[in-house]
């Protein structure tokens, strides 16, 4: 199964820090004993990499802040405002 220009470009891309200066990946494999073994589990970690490559990225979901979320950090806010403006000499500068 080859891939479409498009698809190639993707993987390209998405895979640029595991290609050499000339394009090529490198994968190797000691897992088994047999050489057979590990060209299968290359094989294998191959067409998984590729697929992960080419699967598409997930959208992020703005969030904001719910309205209570909101209220309990403005009502904070508040209460240290308020104690900090109690720790305050009388009659200092600034103070209404």
């Amino acid at each position: 199964p080859s891939l479409t220009e498009a698809q190639r470009a993707l993987a390209q891309s998405r895979l640029a820090g595991r290609l050499d200066s000339d394009g090529v990946l490198h994968m190797t494999s000691q897992a088994g004993r047999s050489q057979l073994d590990n060209r299968a589990d290359v094989t294998a970690r191959f067409q998984q990499l590729l697929a992960s490559a080419l699967k598409p990225s997930k959208r992020r979901k703005p969030t904001r802040p719910s309205l209570a979320a909101r209220q309990r950090r403005l009502e904070a806010k508040r209460r240290r405002s308020e104690a900090k403006r109690r720790r305050q000499m009388p009659g200092a500068p600034g103070e209404m």
